[in-house]
């Protein structure tokens, strides 16, 4: 468990596990489909929309969540 992210998490959205999935969640559509908003590979959001890392620091909560919370999607 990674303290400092934890806390940042719990800061900006709340200490809810639910909160923990829904970044994971978001983590793991970047990764498979490369925008955080679509479950599709025909995404036409533009390129600042499809960025993790909005708002700085976003990226990395959201990859600690999926790595630690995230066992749904890694099936």
């Amino acid at each position: 468990m990674n303290k400092r992210l934890e806390n940042k998490i719990s800061r900006w959205y709340d200490k809810n596990l639910g909160t923990r999935v829904w970044l994971a969640k978001h983590w793991h559509r970047w990764i498979t489909y490369g925008c955080s908003m679509c479950w599709t590979d025909k995404c036409s959001h533009s390129i600042e929309v499809k960025s993790i890392d909005s708002p700085k620091g976003y990226g990395e909560m959201a990859e600690y969540c999926y790595d630690n919370y995230g066992e749904t999607f890694k099936r």
